[in-house]
């Protein structure tokens, strides 16, 4: 997977093509990297272990992946992983598909009572199939042959990429391993959301309110966190210390500023809150992030 660490929190790579929005990407940590920062995408994204071990974070939420371990992620899911284990390593695929694919533009019944409501945030952001799950064989065989779908790119392999993520749409519904809500958010909410992720990607060195926020998207405080967490299953000021934390671990990972500095230049006014902040989301120090990743350069803090 190509890495572009000082990316802002959206991704701008266009994942695919105009006329094949789909792609496969290999992740191999810690070969290529060990971690990979805070981040969401317009586009679903299906994780299959290979072999290993990582932690996802997601919405949040800490999610262990293992070895056959299926990993499905809803369009605009925020989402980052890092290895947990000092000599561990992780082996997977990622599946990266536009819901474009499948949900057409002409509305129907299945775009209005399904793939809308999921591309406006009105599903649970993630669902994890492990080996011990129901229904498992028949996921893995069609993670299976989507894979080498894709790799061997036989004549009218786009139309078959199609109908298999039609039909993982239909077993992960029909298995109940996703759930349409009935209080589906608006494109308005989707809209309103998405400039504030662009604001706090712009702006996550300075001072950020909640009030802040909401005046930004004309809404009340109230109602811009109940979108806010409705969509992305976090509240806005959580997602602006995921966000600062993620740019941390790219200074100390690609540059020598000190501990210090970097707790200043990511939007921490106060170097023990920015460790105590940091040490519980990693388990690990800065200085300790450090050390583990390998820097050379001296710590200053």
């Amino acid at each position: 997977m190509e890495i572009n660490h000082s990316s802002q929190y959206i991704e701008k790579k266009q994942h695919g093509d105009a006329m094949l929005p789909f792609v496969i990407y290999g992740t191999a940590m810690p070969f290529l990297y060990d971690s990979y920062p805070l981040h969401c995408h317009e586009e679903m994204e299906i994780v299959f272990v290979d072999c290993g071990k990582c932690r996802y974070t997601i919405a949040n939420e800490d999610v262990d992946l293992v070895a056959g371990d299926i990993l499905v992620m809803m369009p605009w899911t925020l989402h980052s992983f890092h290895l947990t284990e000092h000599d561990g390593y992780f082996l997977s695929n990622a599946l990266l598909a536009s819901l474009n694919m499948i949900n057409h533009s002409t509305v129907d019944i299945c775009s209005s009572k399904y793939f809308l409501p999921i591309l406006n945030g009105g599903c649970s952001n993630y669902c994890l199939i492990r080996c011990t799950s129901k229904h498992y064989m028949e996921f893995r065989n069609l993670m299976s042959e989507l894979l080498d779908t894709y790799f061997l790119k036989e004549d009218f392999f786009e139309i078959k990429i199609k109908y298999l993520l039609n039909l993982l749409f239909y077993m992960l519904l029909k298995y109940e391993y996703i759930e349409i809500y009935n209080d589906t958010p608006t494109k308005k909410d989707a809209d309103s959301v998405r400039s504030v992720i662009d604001y706090i990607s712009e702006n996550y060195k300075n001072h950020i309110t909640l009030e802040k926020l909401s005046e930004l998207v004309h809404l009340s405080e109230t109602c811009l966190s109940r979108i806010f967490r409705s969509i992305t299953g976090m509240s806005c000021i959580d997602y602006v210390i995921e966000f600062r934390l993620s740019k941390a671990l790219d200074m100390l990972r690609s540059s020598d500023i000190s501990v210090i500095e970097i707790a200043y230049e990511t939007g921490f006014n106060n170097i023990s809150y920015f460790n105590r902040t940091f040490k519980k989301h990693f388990n690990v120090t800065p200085t300790e992030y450090r050390k583990k990743v390998g820097s050379n350069a001296p710590d200053k803090s």
